[in-house]
């Protein structure tokens, strides 16, 4: 949590110090990024084999929707940095039981569940490359540092039992996107971004939009 609320502080920090802009090719701006995480390779039931368990159904979704909110400054045509926080898209599970009752009807219950929740605060080096005075190509480079909480099922003396685990961490964020300029105040980005939260590779496919003041 400590790596956390250090980098919330640099974030407003880095409000008070990019409060001004200047030219064409330095400026300020904020966005707002709507995501869509994945992760490769998360399993919420390490130990357990679900085919010994045929009275059980699992169920897990490992993609889902985040958002980020972040605040740039354009040094000049060809670099900028940002600061943002995000909320990465929850990965989740269930297990649910089906039941039969007297007069035959089917009652399904959800007997365990969890997810992989991420809260994060990040410091990125974009590169820029203008194709013309609208389009633009961009790469970046940053440290994430993140709050992660993992809910996961596993065994003990023969009985299913949720763990939780709570981590935080750094990690370095890289990403690669395009972006249109509409106008001199309203652009929007189109991003790919990879990093690792708690061991689990993490990939942001995202859409920004973009206002500079």
């Amino acid at each position: 949590m400590s790596n956390l609320k250090t980098f919330i502080a640099a974030f407003f920090a880095f409000i008070s110090l990019t409060s001004h802009a200047y030219n064409k090719n330095q400026f300020n701006y904020i966005g707002i990024n709507a995501q869509h995480t994945s992760y490769d390779n998360i399993n919420f039931i390490p130990d357990i084999d679900m085919t010994e368990l045929p009275s059980l159904t699992y169920d897990d979704t490992t993609s889902e929707m985040g958002y980020r909110g972040y605040l740039g400054h354009q040094l000049n045509r060809y670099i900028a940095v940002e600061a943002g926080i995000i909320s990465f898209g929850e990965a989740n599970f269930s297990i649910s039981e089906e039941t039969i009752s007297t007069d035959g009807k089917t009652t399904t219950s959800v007997k365990y569940s969890g997810a992989f929740k991420t809260f994060a605060g990040d410091i990125r080096a974009i590169g820029t490359y203008p194709i013309n005075d609208n389009l633009y190509i961009k790469a970046q480079l940053g440290i994430l540092a993140w709050d992660n909480e993992f809910s996961f099922l596993t065994t003990q003396d023969g009985e299913l039992v949720l763990e939780k685990d709570s981590k935080t961490g750094t990690s370095l964020i890289t990403g690669i996107g395009v972006a249109y300029g509409f106008n001199d105040v309203i652009a929007i980005a189109l991003d790919y971004e990879a990093t690792e939260i708690a061991d689990i590779t993490t990939k942001n496919i995202g859409l920004s939009l973009l206002v500079r003041f």
